[in-house]
């Protein structure tokens, strides 16, 4: 005999069923479909969904969740960023722990010892294991952004790189770069842009618009290329900037 705190009831419906009858979660759920992913959580599986709802969905930018609207890459990196490819009950969870989303990222899993609640990515779990026939709902009370979701400014300006930003606001290439969703950026650091050089280059193509466009366009290539793509060898992308390329040596710094 094991005793237990509550009446078991069995669980009748899929996560996708679970979603689609709840009210508070019609742009999750709307999201889900334009990612292709809702049909896959109506199946047979073992999911952990990290469920956002509506009105945590209104806390964002207005830009954001224009973005999030209209672009199918965007939609498909936020809300694989909010599952887990197996099932992750609350329980397990004393104090921290962490676990990969369906893109192998690492979520961050957090009880509070004050008050026993319960975060993620420091985004509060406001109800918990909800049970599903293919896994397990956690309604989270803000949405869990990745970089990957998120317009190129917003990305530069959560990571410090203010003065490329302003670089690309003054050449008017900003909100261009914020409504392409397939684009990688050369960034360079702070640091490397308060050299001297670098701040006598930039004071001379200031006085030349355009001048200062295609600079920043060197620093640009398309598709978008992660390091794990590049592999050990060398590489040669199309700038942004036309007729240049941009030539890449990936270095693994492994000692074997």
């Amino acid at each position: 005999v094991h005793v237990v705190d509550r009446v078991l009831q069995p669980v009748t419906q899929s996560l996708a069923q679970l979603i689609a009858q709840d009210e508070q979660f019609t742009t999750l759920e709307s999201m889900l479909s334009k990612a292709g992913l809702l049909k896959q959580l109506a199946e047979p599986g073992h999911w952990t969904l990290f469920a956002f709802t509506d009105s945590a969905f209104q806390k964002l930018d207005a830009n954001i969740r224009k973005r999030l609207t209209d672009a199918d890459t965007c939609i498909t990196n936020v809300v694989r960023h909010h599952l887990v490819p197996h099932t992750l009950c609350s329980a397990p969870i004393v104090t921290h722990a962490t676990t990969l989303n369906l893109d192998g990222e690492p979520l961050s899993l957090e009880r509070r010892p004050e008050d026993g609640k319960l975060f993620v990515n420091k985004v509060q779990i406001v109800a918990k294991d909800i049970m599903a026939t293919n896994g397990i709902i956690h309604v989270v009370d803000d949405v869990l952004m990745p970089d990957s979701g998120q317009p190129l400014s917003h990305v530069l300006g959560a990571h410090n790189l203010t003065t490329f930003r302003s670089l690309l606001e003054e050449a008017g290439l900003s909100e261009a770069l914020d409504s392409t969703s397939n684009v990688t950026l050369f960034v360079p650091s702070e640091e490397a842009l308060s050299q001297p050089e670098a701040v006598a280059e930039l004071d001379k193509r200031r006085g030349d618009p355009a001048a200062l466009r295609d600079l920043l366009l060197f620093h640009s290539t398309g598709p978008a290329v992660k390091g794990c793509d590049l592999g050990s060898s060398r590489h040669e992308l199309k700038s942004g900037l036309a007729d240049h390329s941009l030539r890449l040596g990936y270095y693994s710094s492994w000692p074997f």
